[in-house]
Parts: C-alpha cells; structure tokens; sequence
C-alpha cells in the first residue's frame, strides 16, 4: 500500500534530509533541510489533494523569493525539490507535480511587485501610513489616518485604499527580508489598534439591516487582518457581524451561526494547509438543517492561485480581495 505523504510528512522529511548532501552545512543547516523538507512536503500534500498542481507551484514562486532575499542559492531549492522527487518515486501524481516545478524554478521571478499603486485613491496617506508603521509610531499612523477623514475622506475608502494595501505590502517587506517577523507583528497590531479606535464612527453611521454574517479564520490561521475590514464594512452597510478572529473551533463556529440565524459564513485562510480545515468547516455547516438557505464564502491568499479550489471543498464562492466579498454579498 502506498504511503500517505501527509500520514508520513515526518519519515518523509527525515529521509529527504537523509538523502541530501548537506556536509558543508553542519548541523544548523541540517535542522533547517529537515523544517524545509516538512513544508514542502505540507504544500505539495495539500496541492495533491486540492487536485492543483497551480498551489504548488505558487509556493516554490514564493519560497524562491524567500531563500534569495535570504542569500539562499536556487540550486539549493532545485536540488531539494529533485531530492524530494527521488524520495516520493512510488507517487507518480507528486512526482509530476514536483518535476512542473523543477522545470518552472528558473523562470520564476525571484522578485514582488509592491501592493501600493501610486495611481489609487489614498496613495499618498497608504505611502505614509506604512513609513509611520516602519518607524515603529502607532500614533502617527493613527493621526494621518484620522486626518485623511478630517479632509473628507470616507471610512470605506481608508480600509479599501489604506489598511487592505498597506497590510499586503507589510507582508511582502517580509517576504523580501527587509522587514522582520516582530515588525510585521507590531504593524498589524498598530493597524488592529487604529481600526479599533474608529469603530465609534462605524457603529454610529449605518443604518441596521437583518442581514447577518459570522466571520472567522481557521485552526493555525493567524492572517485575520483582512478578515477584520470586510467585516468592518460589512457593518457599514448595514449588516449586523460577529467576527471571530484566528484560529476558532469549526463547531463552535458552525453552532454560532445556527445561534445567529446567520446568512452568510466568512472563512479566511491565507496558508493553503489550512484549506483542508476549511473543508471541514464547509462539511460541518454543510450538515446543520438549520442552515440550508445561508452560504459560505472563502477568501485569502491560499485560494488565489488555485482556480476552482473553493468549488471542490463546497463554498457557494470566493473572493480575492475586499471589494469582491462586498461586491458578492451585496
């Protein structure tokens, strides 16, 4: 019987790390082959059962970048990924999906096109929002934010135009290594705290409607940022919300919505692992009676580059950014 690559992704990264030749990087680079071969394994286990071979290969486009703002050679990557292939023989699916890659590595930009466009509305108030936030000052971010408003600018528009590119960009420093993890963190806890300080002006501004919505990320997802301004939005237009944040229980979340009398339920994942515990959720909603006539909408990076992933695991749709949700509940 074949070996299940997510049953094994363990003895599976051990003997990738076993068969690679990784003399001239002692024991630290050892550890970090064996971390490596674990996630490729996880990416290339979820693209497999998605049936896409697209989510992976936007994963090695990702991890390319990664290693080289990182000093980390490409022959480094392709040799892992030919490692993995020889590993994996008896999987002729995996080891067609891995050899795609193998083929496309070199032809991958090892570079990311910045999220702020100077031609959106906001560029300049986004452009220095993020400068505030590098510079470590929650209060400026804050007041240029609250000034913006001052001169006119709509709520809808600051988390269209300010707090959805300026978070994406944030992501991309990372991704680029010219930001670090503590950063990025400090950045979208200055964000969370800013969106925080004008909800008096959301909660007083629209008119209440019955329409309800339950918003939530999966088990593990810590990406909720994004989450947070369609709810936000949401409430806007009208819309009574529960927003959920990272990381909930699929059943506590599924029995809020009977609860509710929800007639949407939000799921977000930016990882694509973590699209099995949307499934999940789905199959979990999917089974209530109470919630035959509610639908379910998924959004994030994970279902971005991976067309019809969100039919298979059963949602009635997906949205690639906060104008597209909105656009769909309306």
């Amino acid at each position: 019987m074949r070996m299940s690559i997510r049953d094994h992704l363990d003895d599976l990264a051990i003997a990738i790390t076993n068969a690679s030749d990784l003399d001239r990087y002692g024991p630290i680079g050892r550890q970090r082959c064996l971390e490596d071969a674990r996630f490729h394994l996880q990416y290339l286990a979820t693209a497999l059962e998605a049936r896409s071979p697209e989510l992976f290969l936007d994963y090695v486009g990702w991890t390319k970048v990664v290693l080289a703002k990182r000093n980390i050679p490409e022959r480094d990557l392709l040799e892992n990924l030919r490692t993995t292939a020889r590993v994996l023989h008896d999987h002729p699916d995996a080891v067609a999906y891995l050899e795609k890659a193998i083929e496309q590595l070199p032809s991958m930009s090892d570079d990311v096109p910045s999220a702020l466009d100077p031609r959106a509305p906001l560029w300049p108030v986004a452009s220095e929002y993020l400068t505030a936030l590098l510079r470590g000052s929650r209060r400026d971010a804050q007041q240029l934010v609250l000034d913006a408003i001052d001169a006119g600018a709509s709520l809808r528009d600051v988390y269209r135009h300010v707090f959805e590119p300026v978070q994406q960009e944030i992501g991309r420093l990372w991704q680029l290594n010219q930001v670090s993890v503590a950063q990025e963190h400090f950045c979208t806890a200055a964000t969370q705290h800013v969106m925080t300080q004008l909800y008096g002006r959301i909660f007083t501004g629209a008119e209440r409607s019955e329409r309800r919505a339950v918003a939530m990320c999966v088990g593990g997802e810590l990406h909720e940022v994004g989450l947070r301004i369609i709810t936000d939005l949401l409430e806007l237009e009208g819309w009574q919300t529960w927003y959920l944040g990272a990381s909930v229980p699929p059943a506590a979340a599924v029995q809020l919505c009977v609860d509710q009398r929800a007639d949407v339920l939000l799921v977000s994942a930016t990882l694509p692992p973590h699209i099995a515990s949307v499934a999940e959720v789905i199959r979990l909603f999917r089974a209530r009676p109470e919630l035959a006539a509610a639908k379910v909408i998924v959004g994030g990076r994970a279902f971005r580059n991976a067309a019809g992933v969100w039919l298979t695991i059963g949602a009635d749709g997906y949205a690639s950014n906060v104008d597209e949700c909105l656009a769909l509940l309306r």
